[in-house]
């Protein structure tokens, strides 16, 4: 779990300046700088933690959109940009995070999740293709993006080291700490690291390149032992968040760097909704419901909609089978 308060001291802040080889006035255009940080997260032994992304990978592209440039049929969204090659910029053996700037609110999609091992590319020369019906009815409702960033995402050797760097325990996969990953929008995956490489649990499949997205965060199993400490580096977002609730029992990451409150994040959810926070003993997960204005724990009452938490929740409920939206604030970070 997000163990520590997240490290984002002034000391650790710096400027990450992006400098897209293209033409000339392409350039001159898309040339920008970005602060970042890193977050560092205590990872207990015979806990069950959190690690989650905060801070993201390196832009590889950030680029103004015009009202053309985004189109949609159905749930099929298209977003074309003339001076960007996304053939030569994009692999299609990687995953990517294309990030839409609404205004100061961010809509983060995934694209080629499966691409490490079925390469399924959903771009063309100039055009980016997906199909993703909340983003669709958003643009329905007269939304229009401002500009897009495009990042790789990060794989899980990327965030835990192929020679597991932060140390957790290694070995088989009944003895070493169990990572949990999403690798599809539905479905956890378990993997382990065998004291070279990181497998699937219960095979002897490497799955070092699978992706791990910054709204998914890592949920690891630790045995006895130490505890350890994880540190993730990366470009600090200071815009609003707004993410997907399927309509399941879903572990999500607000994609901020710094703790905020349920008060902070006013989630629009179903009443019948709980979310589940990391505020007990080591941060262990909370069960809190919204009940006459405020956000209270299940078991004794106590209203919890001002206390900080790191990251990482949960939301489960059964009302409703259409899949929200629910805006994170970052107020707490453009105020500083």
């Amino acid at each position: 779990m997000f163990m520590n308060p997240v490290h984002c001291l002034p000391a650790c802040f710096c400027t990450c300046a992006l400098f897209p080889l293209f033409s000339a006035p392409l350039q001159a255009e898309t040339a920008y700088s970005t602060p970042c940080g890193y977050i560092q997260t205590d990872l207990y032994a015979k806990q069950s933690n959190y690690l989650g992304l905060g801070v993201h990978p390196e832009a590889l592209m950030q680029h103004t959109l015009k009202t053309g440039n985004v189109t949609q049929s159905g749930s099929k969204v298209t977003i074309t940009d003339p001076d960007v090659n996304f053939n030569e910029l994009m692999d299609e053996n990687s995953a990517y995070i294309l990030a839409l700037h609404f205004g100061n609110e961010v809509v983060a999609l995934s694209l080629n999740r499966d691409g490490w091992k079925k390469p399924a590319s959903c771009w063309k020369e100039h055009e980016i293709e997906i199909s993703d019906s909340l983003l669709a009815e958003f643009l329905k409702k007269g939304n229009s993006p401002d500009f897009y960033v495009l990042r790789k995402a990060r794989t899980l050797d990327d965030v835990l080291g192929a020679d597991n760097q932060f140390g957790l325990k290694s070995g088989s996969s009944m003895s070493a700490d169990t990572v949990s990953i999403f690798n599809s929008a539905t479905t956890q995956l378990a993997a382990y690291h065998s004291g070279n490489e990181w497998r699937r649990k219960g095979s002897t499949e490497n799955i070092g390149a699978m992706p791990v997205f910054s709204h998914e965060p890592l949920v690891i199993a630790r045995k006895a032992g130490s505890d350890v400490t994880a540190v993730v580096i990366g470009e600090v977002s200071l815009k609003h968040q707004k993410l997907v609730v399927p309509s399941f029992n879903s572990i999500l990451h607000t994609r901020l760097p710094l703790a905020q409150t349920l008060a902070e994040m006013a989630p629009e959810l179903p009443t019948d909704a709980v979310v589940n926070i990391p505020i007990g003993d080591k941060n262990a997960m909370v069960k809190v419901t919204y009940q006459k204005g405020a956000w209270k724990r299940q078991d004794n009452g106590t209203d919890v909609s001002n206390i900080p938490f790191h990251g990482a929740f949960s939301v489960y409920y059964e009302s409703s089978k259409t899949p929200a939206h629910i805006t994170v604030s970052s107020k707490h970070i453009t105020n500083q």
